[in-house]
């Protein structure tokens, strides 16, 4: 439709008024625009008194030498934090993922708990150039203790109270005292011969019926399982509990089964008939791996003294007290194994190292002005309660409580590789400690009602296993002149050390002298420190159990401090001017509270309640009711993660 006369002209004059509103804003802007540019260009602008020259000047290369490069040390105004005084608890927790590739851990079928990492201020020394140092805490506190009905249940505070009183008790009874994780202790003599006295004069704990085996110097080499001597150590697997051991794979051409694990109902399963009550089932393993080859040589001189400190130290408790019906009582399987051994190991350069007839060697030295270190210390701990109550009818056809069946790991995998070398000449002294320090306590006392009983031969598993190989045999002779001689040298007397070296006879013929000058000391440390604590005291009371054939399985958990440690070299002569010490330590001890006839569940668990009467800061009385009597509860709901199956 078309616009009258009037119409049109009144459309085309409030175009035209808008046309040209919008020309006078767009030309505000382009003048601000232009003043800008302009005011931009003007600020380029120098001092016209001032002239700059520019010139891109190219130094020859060969007039010239790259200068060393030298990390410098923080200043001396900013000193690191120091440990903190008290309990690992008072650190700061950072709780995730681990860094780098994932360790492997067996498959949990219902839940597993989430490693939690310290991060500790360790003092370290400022000056550490060349030097290999770890520090590595890695703590897990799980706290599963599920409820299921109402009963007359023991409390869980006090028993809870009781592992901690226990873990006390096992700390304890090892030879030594715990190892310092600060690293400057190690530099100091007086620190290494308290060490030594306590190697040679180690603790034996005075608490009834304990079992102690110790070893010293060439009687601890080889592999000793629980004080005896043996072949070689247990396979961990072959031993792990019944509900442990995995099933074959499936068939590679079945298809994957998207559902969860505790969904499958298939009659292949266990889960397809029958009831069954897991409240055991706990995995907790701390493994430790560490291969160490930073620095070695055929010929060591140290200018001070040589010392020499290994310690494995192992100390497992357990108490395994079931009560209830002939045939609950559960077995607990403790090994305790210990591997050191040294194995030979012959310089395989210096074959290809020959200089033509007539031709002096060329030395190739590498200077440290400080001490060398190379460290590791490594601390786990698994603090964990699975303390289960149940009771309840079974009324389903088929039913499946989980409330254990937890899996917890600590693992730590390090590797160092460095440089071997002809020579290492040490001014200081040349100190190499190794100390294992492997800790377990294992409460599985067990109540069982209304004619629960367990699966048979589904036990405990508890282990410690250390091994310590070092490859490449140390001999041990005086000092001669002519490495005396050059030993005070330092690197501004370079040449005088190369001319003491290449009129050596020792090294007469070799076309390359590789040589490591260490002015300070030669520091070599390992130190493992593993703690597992799980209480699994469970009070299962499943009303007609015994009328349809189920399960109640209180046990079946299998704990495992592992750490291995290997030492990397070639068969050297150590020549060390103010002496050489050595000393080797083993210590196993155990202590057992496991009834050795099958009726003997009735029996008061007297050497351990005994000791946490003695102990205990809630009552004198208190432990010895939390191990044998019933106390009241009115708790009716779960308090942490539990899976149930009803079919």
């Amino acid at each position: 439709m078309s616009l009258d006369s009037i119409t049109e002209t009144i459309a085309h004059f409030v175009g035209t008024f808008q046309l040209t509103i919008e020309q006078a804003r767009l030309r505000e802007q382009y003048e601000e625009f232009t003043a800008l540019r302009r005011k931009n260009d003007l600020d380029e602008l120098e001092d016209p008194m001032s002239i700059r020259v520019k010139a891109d000047l190219k130094l020859d290369p060969g007039d010239y030498d790259a200068l060393p490069y030298m990390l410098l040390p923080p200043p001396s105004d900013l000193p690191l934090p120091p440990m903190p005084d008290g309990p690992v608890e008072m650190a700061e927790m950072f709780s995730g993922s681990a860094f780098g590739p994932a360790p492997y851990i067996p498959d949990a079928q219902f839940g597993e708990a989430q490693t939690a990492t310290l991060i500790l201020d360790p003092q370290v020394p400022p000056l550490i150039i060349g030097s290999a140092v770890t520090y590595n805490f890695q703590t897990i506190v799980m706290s599963d203790n599920d409820v299921v009905g109402h009963g007359d249940f023991r409390d869980v505070e006090i028993q809870i109270a009781q592992g901690q009183q226990m873990l006390d008790v096992a700390l304890s009874m090892h030879a030594i005292a715990t190892p310092s994780l600060n690293i400057e202790d190690y530099k100091s003599l007086e620190y290494l011969e308290s060490l030594a006295e306590q190697m040679q004069s180690p603790m034996i704990s005075q608490i009834e019926g304990v079992t102690i085996h110790q070893f010293h110097g060439e009687d601890a080499l080889g592999v000793i399982v629980n004080g005896e001597v043996v072949e070689e150590i247990p396979d961990w697997n072959d031993l792990l509990p019944a509900h442990h051991h995995t099933e074959e794979d499936e068939d590679e051409n079945d298809a994957p089964d998207m559902l969860p694990a505790e969904w499958d109902r298939s009659d292949d399963d266990e889960f397809g008939e029958g009831h069954t009550v897991i409240a055991g089932g706990n995995l907790a393993v701390n493994e430790v791996a560490i291969t160490v080859a930073w620095v070695d040589a055929p010929v060591i001189a140290v200018g001070g003294k040589s010392v020499s400190l290994t310690v494995v130290s192992q100390v497992a408790v357990v108490s395994d007290i079931d009560q209830g019906e002939p045939g609950v009582q559960s077995d607990t399987n403790v090994v305790q194994a210990s591997y050191i051994g040294t194995e030979a190991n012959e310089q395989w350069w210096q074959d290809d190292d020959a200089a033509e007839p007539g031709a002096d060697p060329i030395v190739s030295v590498t200077w440290i002005q400080g001490d060398l270190w190379v460290t590791n210390f490594i601390k786990q701990v698994i603090d964990a309660t699975d303390i289960d109550k149940i009771s309840t009818e079974i009324s389903a056809s088929t039913s499946l409580f989980t409330l254990g069946d937890n899996v917890l790991s600590n693992v730590t995998n390090i590797v160092q590789l460095g440089n071997f070398y002809d020579l290492i000449m040490i001014g200081g002294n040349m100190i190499s400690v190794d100390m294992l320090h492997q800790t377990i306590a294992l409460l599985d006392d067990d109540v069982y009602g209304n004619g629960s009983k367990p699966a048979e031969g589904d036990d405990n598993l508890v282990m410690n296993q250390a091994s310590l190989t070092t490859t490449g045999e140390d001999t041990v002779e005086e000092l001669d002149m002519a490495h005396a001689e050059a030993m005070p040298l330092q690197q501004v007397n370079r040449e005088a050390f190369e001319d003491a070296l290449t009129s050596n006879p020792d090294y007469a013929g070799m076309e390359l002298i590789r040589v490591l000058k260490i002015e300070g000391d030669l520091v070599q440390i390992n130190s493992v420190e593993q703690v597992t604590l799980l209480q699994d005291q469970d009070d299962l009371s499943v009303d007609a159990a015994a009328a349809v054939d189920a399960v109640v399985n209180g046990a079946g958990n299998a704990l495992l401090n592992a750490a291995n440690v290997t030492k990397v070299g070639v068969d050297s002569t150590v020549m060390a001017a103010g002496g050489e010490y050595s000393e080797l330590l083993l210590h196993q001890a155990s202590l057992l509270d496991i009834p050795e006839v099958p009726d003997a569940s009735e029996l008061a668990n007297e050497a351990i309640a005994v000791l946490m009467e003695e102990t205990a800061a809630i009552g004198e009385n208190a432990i010895a009711q939390a191990q044998s009597n019933l106390t009241p509860s009115e708790i009716a709901s779960t308090d942490d993660a539990m899976q149930t199956m009803l079919a």
